[in-house]
């Protein structure tokens, strides 16, 4: 009689009657509570482990799809920043996934996670090219770049198109540093119009100065010309002559410091392209199972649960170790540790760049 709703609820069935039990049951179960539920519109986003969830999006473990729409300037924890833009869909339509890049940040471990999903195309190579302009180069290209798009995966797919609810790659990682030309921008368009195909692109970051470092490893580790001579201290003397002449004025610098300068093409990236078609990462959090959900979402992909992604993440990792153990052991290099003084000196080439990124982001600093 006079108890609180809630000592009634804490003793709840034992003091209710049974035929108000049932009764309850059935509204439970009647189609009018359940148009009710469907129909209701969603609350402002919760966030849960970083991500923007409405309480009708908590993703399950059996891995389906999510029916909602996220919004393109997703509420992130400050705790947990990871990611910015970028949004689900899950329109059955053809897509080609486009990564804007960055070298060394990570684009191989999202091509070779993505290829284990059923849904994605995995019958063509990592990097097409094709969108780098007219004098891109590729491994499966027959007779150098072709007119049109549709020629290109027939070289590189076997000629398949993607299906309905099927995910392309091409994941080109200087398409970033160049992605804003008119050709490009004018290519995209007639191939989506044409083709009735959704292009969604992701970038992944990485702090610019390990990125720095990590490119001049790859050189020396790919024995590319007499980089696989050069010691460390002379790889140091080649990455600090190349912050120099970047410092210069006017000159446009090597490709080693100007790759991390990221919010200069991302800023012309988005004066052309909408945020919700473009997934901004942290490459420090790609073992993480809540950016991967993220990146199947972004993609129009069934999201497996949480154990097949990890079981992805440890077979991907897996394979990656040991390739990079057979090219060490083939080069006999080892891995290019940058003095202290130099990763200071790029980061403060950085900062201004850095600065400006967060405020296109509209997010705190990830590094």
């Amino acid at each position: 009689g006079n108890r609180h709703p809630q000592q009634i609820f804490s003793v709840f069935p034992s003091y209710l009657p049974m035929a108000l039990f049932a009764v309850l049951l059935q509204l439970l179960s009647s189609a009018a509570l359940g148009h009710f539920l469907s129909s209701r519109q969603p609350t402002s986003p919760q966030v849960v482990d970083g991500m923007a969830l409405s309480d009708a999006n908590i993703y399950s473990a059996s891995g389906s799809s999510v029916t909602d729409q996220i919004s393109s300037q997703m509420a992130l924890a400050d705790a947990d920043i990871y990611s910015a833009f970028g949004n689900s869909f899950t329109d059955h339509v053809p897509v080609v996934a486009v990564t804007l890049g960055y070298q060394k940040c990570g684009t191989t471990m999202i091509s070779d996670m993505l290829r284990q999903h059923p849904n994605v195309m995995a019958n063509g190579p990592k990097e097409l090219h094709y969108l780098a302009g007219p004098e891109a180069t590729s491994e499966c290209l027959k007779e150098g770049p072709p007119a049109r798009f549709r020629e290109y995966f027939d070289d590189c797919f076997a000629g398949e198109w993607p299906k309905a609810g099927q995910v392309a790659l091409d994941f080109t990682p200087t398409y970033g540093t160049i992605g804003f030309i008119s050709d490009f921008n004018n290519t995209l368009k007639e191939l989506s119009q044409r083709s009735k195909t959704v292009f969604r692109f992701i970038a992944v970051l990485r702090e610019p100065a390990a990125r720095a470092a990590s490119a001049i490893s790859m050189k020396r580790k790919n024995n590319e010309g007499d980089w696989g001579n050069l010691t460390d201290s002379q790889l140091d003397e080649t990455l600090q002559e190349f912050l120099r002449r970047r410092q210069v004025p006017g000159n446009i610098g090597s490709r080693f410091i100007t790759d991390g300068e990221y919010v200069t093409p991302l800023a012309k990236w988005l004066e052309t392209y909408p945020k919700d078609s473009l997934l901004v990462l942290n490459n420090e959090h790609l073992t993480s199972i809540t950016t991967w959900i993220r990146i199947f979402r972004h993609l129009g992909l069934s999201v497996p649960d949480d154990e097949d992604i990890r079981k992805m993440l440890q077979t991907t990792n897996d394979e990656y170790q040991q390739l990079q153990m057979q090219k060490y052991s083939a080069s006999h290099t080892s891995h290019y540790v940058a003095e202290q003084s130099l990763i200071q000196s790029l980061r403060k080439h950085y900062e201004p760049f850095n600065q400006k990124l967060w405020e296109l982001l509209e997010t705190p600093a990830w590094w």
